[in-house]
């Protein structure tokens, strides 16, 4: 998983020198760099971060460039549509046990990439922040009850809640929502919208907006993106991070120096869906699974057994 996720990174590595695009390793994989030279040994993803100005741009080469074995999970034409607020570059959208695609990925059956989080201005006016926090939030449940509306799951009292929600929107922004693309997609290019509403204010403070919302400001500086140093990660490339990633780690981690394994946004593994989908699919066919797709404990213990796993 990991080098399936270093042959992407430094894809867009190659594009962001290419053009001129500047990153930055991001939250976790910000520390695993600094601290580790490569992942945290209980990560398993990767992050990166970019200023508005250069996320647009890389936007605007990314489908030109993409080689064929990856896509972006995005608001792009043909891309995979996201259902969450965010920018990826994968290796694909399904399990892929082709000798090509295990060629190509080092052995990894698995659909992985790299996030890129984007980094808006902050406004220094607290009457626009306050603004722009408000239409971000509800965007952002409007988005999270549009799910139960999609699976037909939502209660009448969230369905009222919605409603009021949309009217909200359409109002405010004088925008009318369409039958011509998915509601979902919508709200995510309003998201997008409103996360970068204050970009000509001039502040040099700067956030993913959306993730202040949930996890409270992180005191990132324009100067964060644009004065970089570059550091070895997993002896394979050099990544860049920001010169005083002292002050930024300290500010997100407390110590960051002293290992200490913190719960994720996500379900560890991140692959762990695909693999029970992977077994599933084997089992169903009465096929072997390949030794290789099989992951032991410290203890030789299988992790997951094939056999619990059946559709």
């Amino acid at each position: 998983m990991w080098a399936s996720q270093l042959e992407i990174l430094a894809w867009i590595n190659e594009v962001c020198t290419k053009y001129g695009i500047r990153y930055i390793m991001c939250y976790g994989s910000m520390i695993g760099a600094v601290r580790h030279k490569g992942y945290v040994p209980w990560d398993d993803d990767l992050d990166i971060g970019m200023l508005r100005a250069d996320y647009e741009k890389f936007c605007g080469v990314v489908l030109s460039e993409l080689p064929p074995c990856f896509k972006t999970r995005s608001l792009l034409p043909g891309a995979i549509p996201p259902k969450e607020m965010s920018f990826n570059v994968c290796n694909g959208g399904m399990l892929d046990t082709s000798p090509e695609f295990l060629e190509q990925f080092h052995g990894c059956p698995y659909t992985t990439g790299v996030d890129v989080f984007v980094f808006d201005r902050v406004s220094d006016d607290p009457q626009e922040s306050e603004y722009q926090d408000r239409l971000i939030r509800l965007l952002d449940r409007m988005l999270m009850l549009q799910w139960d509306v999609d699976k037909n799951t939502i209660s009448e009292e969230l369905r009222q809640q919605y409603m009021e929600i949309r009217r909200t929107i359409e109002r405010e922004l004088a925008y009318c929502f369409s039958d011509a693309e998915p509601m979902t997609m919508q709200i995510l290019r309003l998201l997008d919208l409103a996360c970068g509403i204050c970009e000509d204010c001039g502040s040099k403070h700067v956030e993913n907006r959306e993730q202040v919302i949930y996890y409270g400001e992180k005191g990132f500086r324009e100067e964060h993106f644009t004065d970089r140093i570059f550091v070895p990660f997993e002896g394979v490339m050099d990544v860049p991070i920001p010169r005083d990633y002292d002050g930024i780690l300290s500010n997100i981690f407390g110590d960051y120096k002293i290992p200490r394994k913190h719960t994720s946004q996500h379900e560890y593994p991140i692959y762990k869906y695909q693999r029970s989908e992977l077994y599933k699919a084997y089992n169903a066919r009465e096929w072997k699974i390949p030794d290789e797709f099989l992951e032991y404990d410290e203890n030789g213990k299988l992790v997951v057994d094939p056999a619990d796993c059946r559709a």
